[in-house]
């Protein structure tokens, strides 16, 4: 491909050199991407379109060894003579080390505090049987003999969760910690078709799944008899969603792009630029936003109704400048690109600022606060926040039981944990439901005082009763977004735009909520109902984007907050106007102190959810507990953790057995985000294809691409294992002499590539290693450091994923075959 031109008549050149590899892209705003590469097909430099230069550099072997970011900053990798990452140092000089056993399985992790994690497998089975925490607690796996499929986990505490599968290894039940039972039965195609809950009272929650002749759901049947249905256009794109009292309605332009989102009582409408960024944006009521980006991709300034509302500067990927009114944000960061220090200036006298400093595993140890004071934060070898000192406010003092719940030890009176449900701390007492949902708090004198939860068949929260008898009553839409609630008779109505809060409206205010692009982050409150009666005020943020203060356009603060580790506000010291966003992605809601999490709902008195997480065991082994630490991590969604420095990413861990238990029902659509990056990706990965093709052309009885390539299926390989199909001829393979002359010859294990870049890295590193020493094929399976393949095994059907590849050369040193091997 020279050139791409889009439906818009946007162009997109593509340069290649005398091997097909990619070495420029031009895009439609004029950026250039320029990648060299050296004569061994591996990528030396990019020179991105912000102007910044990323190097690489490999051993003789063709692993890299030094990644040098913009800044001129190294990461280095060291490599055992197996191919075997040994020691990884980052910027600024920390290190982590690995040791590995004789199967090159890790078997000790060390941190850059030197803490360490050690991992013991079963004999014969090269699958973790154990790992030993650093602080010495440890978590037992174990694994039925015939799949090598996980059977069951053993927590810190001693409490053990259950796995059955069906016959082609598909979950069948699902046992938790707490003894909560959930069983699932699929279709011929492996879809999800019936999900049933036991409670522990012997109720049963049974939701039902219809899909269309593409495995896509159309219809969904709720434990209470209510149906959601969806609809589809030809390209695959959902159309409606409808529960028969919420419906959404989605368009979208010749690229698949959303444009439009009908839900409720408004409209987002989108529009985006020539190299696919979100340029326009069309609030519900009619305030218009225009996002402009800079040659890098990354965003210059924002619009309102004509008017900039902030301007962004950024170098080398970061943003070093934000204009926001009459202030101005310089951000400077250290060696490993966390935030160092905010400062805000008026008329380049500063206001005020905040210093942060981290230890070498990358925790928060000190936040200067020029406004609010000093904080020292300590943790355990765990890295779990033990301890936070602030100068202007309470201390705090936290203990974690062996499965990691969370203990308040500066409160009187015993904390009591069950199967990961908290029972009992202080005089708080807690009672839950058969599904392990909080349905009561009791507390002070003979727990008279009663907070009540209640809670739908989806385990949403639809009701609270206080004690003092004020309710309040919430609903949501077929996505499960929260779309009112109800305070003693008054109503607020919500408004989304995919997973974030957009817009909120009743009788007495209107207001939108802006977000960092991509991102969680709030950017700006809109205050007021249409162009004419808005009024922005601007979001100052911590390392983790969780507002410190709002500002109005002159630069004064009109709200700012103390808060403690866990996200509960201990006071306001300006409250001008109200600001209900807390932590990423929670909402505040004054009239039960608990934060709106977009899946569930969270309590920062007590660091946890009300419910367990439903994505189970994906969301980590403790399905109630918030995250990792408040001073590092953020849940926007209520479900997944991650880094709250570098935003929440989608977990795909391929480790995680459940992954994919409840994989079918439609996502949310999504905006179109920056295609530059995926383009190259896109198009890397057909050149890899494309020299693959040639390359097993030119050489006589060479298959790799054929039987192994990324383009083959999965399904395809199953069959090939099972009936020696071959799955690109469609042939049936058959031996070719002996007594089975003639018969079905399928292999012992059929995988496939999961890219084709994959793949001839794989051929290229055996070419060298042959080029090296003579041998006509690469000494052993190399451990190519990440996942590479996947592929069934004939003796039980098994399916697994593969990191190592093997390589067969001919005697002149060229392909034969190149395939992902299983673990030995």
């Amino acid at each position: 491909v020279i050139r791409k031109t889009d439906p818009d008549g946007n162009i997109t050149d593509y340069s290649y050199n005398k091997y097909g590899q990619l070495t420029g892209v031009w895009f439609p705003d004029n950026s250039c991407h320029r990648l060299v590469w050296n004569e061994r097909g591996q990528l030396l430099e990019e020179l991105l379109p912000n102007g910044g230069i990323k190097r690489y550099r490999y051993d003789d072997l063709g692993r890299q060894v030094t990644r040098e970011d913009e800044l001129g900053k190294l990461t280095q990798s060291q490599w055992d003579a197996a191919g075997r990452l040994r020691k990884l140092t980052q910027p600024g000089g920390a290190t982590r080390e690995y040791s590995y056993n004789a199967y090159g399985k890790i078997t000790a992790e060390h941190d850059e505090l030197g803490h360490v994690t050690r991992y013991e497998y079963a004999d014969g089975l090269h699958l973790i049987s154990r790992r030993i925490n650093a602080d010495g607690s440890h978590v037992k796996y174990r694994y039925d003999n015939a799949r090598l499929l996980l059977t069951s986990i053993e927590n810190e505490a001693g409490e053990t969760y259950r796995l059955d599968y069906h016959p082609n290894g598909l979950i069948q039940q699902e046992i938790g910690f707490d003894g909560q039972r959930t069983a699932y039965v699929y279709d011929l195609n492996g879809n999800l078709a019936e999900k049933t809950e036991h409670g522990d009272d012997g109720s049963q929650l049974v939701t039902r799944y219809k899909r269309d002749h593409a495995g896509r759901l159309v219809r969904k049947t709720l434990p209470d008899g209510n149906v959601v249905d969806y609809a589809y256009d030809r390209q695959g794109n959902l159309l409606s969603a409808d529960d028969g009292h919420w419906a959404l309605a989605y368009e979208y332009d010749p690229q698949n792009r959303l444009t439009a989102e009908h839900q409720g009582w408004g409209t987002l409408r989108y529009g985006y630029d020539a190299c696919g960024q979100l340029k326009n944006l069309r609030l519900p009521d009619n305030n218009r936003l225009v996002f402009n980006h800079d040659k890098g991709g990354h965003l210059s300034t924002v619009e309102l109704n004509g008017e900039t509302l902030t301007s962004h500067l950024f170098k080398t990927g970061r943003e070093h400048q934000r204009q926001q009114g009459q202030l101005l944000s310089h951000y400077h960061y250290d060696d490993q690109n966390r935030l160092h220090a905010h400062a805000v200036s008026q008329q380049q006298h500063t206001l005020y600022q905040r210093q942060y400093d981290y230890d070498k595993t990358g925790n928060l140890t000190r936040l200067l606060d020029t406004r609010k004071g000093e904080h020292h934060y300590h943790y355990d070898p765990l890295a779990r926040l033990t301890r936070a000192d602030h100068s202007q406010d309470v201390q705090e003092r936290f203990g974690h039981d062996p499965a990691g719940n969370l203990l308040m030890q500066d409160r009187p009176g015993p904390d009591i944990v069950a199967g990961n449900r908290l029972m009992i701390q202080g005089d708080h007492h807690y009672d839950y439901d058969a599904f392990g949902n909080l349905i009561r708090q009791r507390r002070g004198r003979g727990h008279q005082l009663v907070t009540e939860y209640r809670y739908d068949c989806q385990h949403r929260l639809i009701g609270i009763t206080q004690p003092n008898g004020q309710t309040a009553s919430y609903r949501y839409d077929p996505f499960g977004r929260r779309i009112s609630k109800t305070v003693d008779g008054k109503t607020t109505e919500f408004f989304w735009q995919g997973d974030k809060l957009v817009a909120e409206h009743h009788a007495d205010r209107h207001r939108s909520y802006l977000y960092e692009p991509d991102s969680f982050r709030p950017l700006a409150l809109l205050e007021g109902f249409g162009p004419e009666d808005t009024k922005p005020f601007h979001y100052q943020l911590d390392h983790l984007g969780t507002p410190q203060e709002l500002t109005n356009p002159k630069g004064e603060i009109v709200w700012s907050a103390h808060y403690r580790a866990y996200g509960e506000i201990a006071r306001l010291d300006v409250r001008k106007i109200d600001n209900p966003l807390r932590f990423q992605g929670q909402y505040f809601d004054a009239e039960s102190g608990l934060h709106y999490n977009r899946h569930r709902y969270y309590n920062p008195d007590i660091g946890r959810y009300l419910t367990p997480d439903p994505v189970k065991l994906a969301g980590g082994i403790n399905t109630y507990r918030y995250v990792p630490n408040p001073t590092g991590w953020v849940d926007p969604l209520g479900l997944n953790t991650c880094p709250g420095t570098d935003g929440c990413k989608p977990n795909n861990s391929a480790q995680n057995p459940i992954a994919g238990v409840e994989h079918g029902e439609p996502a949310l659509p999504q905006l179109a985000r920056a295609q530059r990056q995926a383009r190259i990706n896109e198009l890397g990965e057909a050149n890899a294809h494309r020299r693959l093709s040639e390359l097993e052309r030119s050489i006589p009885g060479a298959h790799f691409l054929e039987k192994h390539g990324a383009q083959t299926l999965l399904e395809s390989q199953l069959e090939r294992v099972i009936t020696a199909r071959n799955p690109t001829t469609g042939e049936i393979e058959t031996f070719d002499r002996g007594r089975n002359a003639g018969q079905p010859r399928p292999p012992s294990a059929a995988t496939r590539f999961l890219s084709h870049r994959d793949q001839l890295n794989a051929i290229d590193r055996a070419i060298l290693i042959f080029k090296l020493n003579g041998r006509s094929r690469a000494p052993k399976a190399m451990n190519m450091g990440k996942t590479i393949g996947e592929g069934y095994k004939r003796k039980g059907l098994e399916y697994g994923k593969q990191t190592k590849a093997i390589v067969h050369l001919n005697t002149d040193g060229k392909p034969i075959t190149a395939y992902t091997e299983f673990d030995k």
